[in-house]
């Protein structure tokens, strides 16, 4: 199963901010400064520890210092040696969290503008009546390929396959960069029933695999209250879009 990079990441920030906010109470008690900063090699193991698990997420993490502790205790340091290595852990660790902050901005960023972008022109990119999910998948890659994309790097059609509780899953389409599937339902009479169950499954096979999941639906007029029809999918998580599109 592939890691949730989203969850990752959120995971990652929130340790990183434990892990800061101890150095900082650390750093400001004004007790006696013998053995005050005895935990500064503790703190710098923590910290190359969030750095190796991020290595796998940021895209540079050259800048970044991992610390050399081998042979390393604050036994054998003064106290203003062990401040200057506490402060020095602080400071890049603000550096990681940072990075982690905007890792995590750029994949929300990207799924908000891409919603935003299906559900302002899909609409416009059928330019006949849709007979079938077909029709809908076909205008739906149209747009991914005007908005300069490439088949097999920025998208991928009907990729991603994988099986859960005894039953083969494919994705209409996937995005990698952003771990998201893609399923598109076409609601005609009597079947915004069925589209719903088909959609309930789909979202606890999908979590298994991919951090975001995006459902476009899209309405021959079955749909009276697209509020309600979203609320209850939507609020499983975040990461779970439902775009209803109106013919």
């Amino acid at each position: 199963m592939e890691f949730e990079k989203t969850k990752k990441i959120k995971l990652l920030l929130n340790q990183s901010k434990t892990l800061s906010k101890i150095i900082n109470t650390t750093l400001s008690d004004t007790s006696d400064v013998v053995g005050r900063y005895n935990s500064c090699v503790e703190y710098a193991k923590s910290y190359n520890r969030l750095l190796k698990r991020s290595y796998d997420i940021l895209d540079n993490t050259e800048d970044l210092v991992f610390y050399k502790l081998k042979n390393l205790s604050p036994d054998n340091m003064t106290w203003p040696q062990q401040k200057t290595l506490m402060e020095s852990v602080l400071t890049n660790l603000e550096f990681l969290l940072s990075n982690l902050s905007s890792s995590l901005e750029f994949v929300e960023d990207e799924f908000n503008n891409l919603e935003n972008f299906i559900r302002t022109k899909l609409r416009s990119a059928l330019f006949s009546f849709p007979e079938k999910e077909l029709d809908i998948q076909n205008a739906l890659e149209s747009l991914f390929i005007g908005r300069g994309w490439s088949k097999g790097i920025d998208y991928d059609r009907e990729a991603g396959k994988f099986n859960f509780s005894g039953r083969e899953y494919i994705p209409d389409f996937i995005i990698p960069n952003l771990r998201l599937a893609i399923e598109v339902k076409l609601i005609r009479k009597g079947r915004k029933s069925k589209i719903i169950e088909e959609i309930n499954a789909d979202v606890s096979a999908y979590s298994k695999q991919y951090s975001k999941q995006m459902y476009i639906i899209y309405d021959l007029g079955e749909i009276r209250d697209e509020i309600e029809f979203r609320r209850d999918i939507e609020l499983l998580d975040d990461d779970i879009r439902v775009l209803v599109i109106k013919h």
